[in-house]
Order: C-alpha cells, then sequence, then structure tokens
C-alpha cells in the first residue's frame, strides 16, 4: 500500500496483487478443507509438515491428526500472559513434545518442529486467550 500511496503502483498493480492473495486464500482453504482442518489448524498442520521426511515418512493424514491434538492442547494452556511467562511456555513446549513423540513424529526433526508451534501459538495466543 505504501507504493501505491508513494505512486509507484498503478491501480491495476494493485488490483492484481490483491486477486492473487485471493486466490492464494482460496487455495489454502480448499487445502485445508481436503485434509478436514478447522480454521486454526492448518497454521499447526504446516509447522509439522514443513519437514518433508516427515510427510513422506507418517502421510498427510497422521500430521492433520497432530494438527488437532495440537490445537486441541495448546488452545487449553494458553493463557493472557503465556508469552511473558517462561514456565506456561515450557509446559506447552513439553506437550508439544510428547505429542509429537506418541504420534511417532522423527525424532531428528522434533525441535525444529516444536519451536514452529510454539510460534504458531505466540500467533494465535491473542485471540484465544
Amino acid at each position: 500500500m505504501n507504493r501505491y500511496t508513494n505512486g509507484l503502483l498503478t491501480s491495476a498493480q494493485v488490483i492484481e496483487e490483491l486477486v492473487k492473495v485471493a486466490r492464494e486464500i482460496s487455495a489454502d482453504r480448499e487445502r485445508a478443507r481436503e485434509l478436514g482442518l478447522t480454521e486454526d489448524e492448518p497454521a499447526f498442520y504446516d509447522a509439522v509438515a514443513a519437514n518433508p521426511s516427515a510427510v513422506e515418512e507418517m502421510g498427510k493424514g497422521i500430521l492433520a491428526q497432530i494438527a488437532k491434538a495440537l490445537v486441541e492442547q495448546v488452545r487449553n494452556d494458553v493463557t493472557i500472559d503465556w508469552k511473558v511467562r517462561e514456565q506456561a511456555r515450557d509446559r506447552i513446549r513439553a506437550k508439544v513434545k510428547r505429542l509429537l513423540r506418541r504420534f511417532g513424529y522423527p525424532p531428528d526433526r522434533q525441535p525444529e518442529a516444536i519451536e514452529r508451534v510454539l510460534k504458531q501459538t505466540e500467533v494465535k495466543a491473542e485471540e484465544w486467550a
């Protein structure tokens, strides 16, 4: 928008970008629908599916189940000040680690997946708290 305001983009280019964003959103919603995910779950699915070997080894169905379980568990533990309190963050980290282990997520990739899940939780925390 700043580029448009500064005269660097034309109205047609802005509309073109908006159409592109709308198509991406529509594709994301369709993908979530195909996986049977609710509105909050695709972000957590993407966090655990970022590891190509996990997708190959476990399959999209299991990763979708993990995303559903993550949202359920994490949503229950998010408090208003969870980002500030290290204890709450550690509790969520431990729950995520146990859940990934229970589903057989590749152990070598768990730390990266846990960090991605925590980042997604930060984004959703204000909405959930």
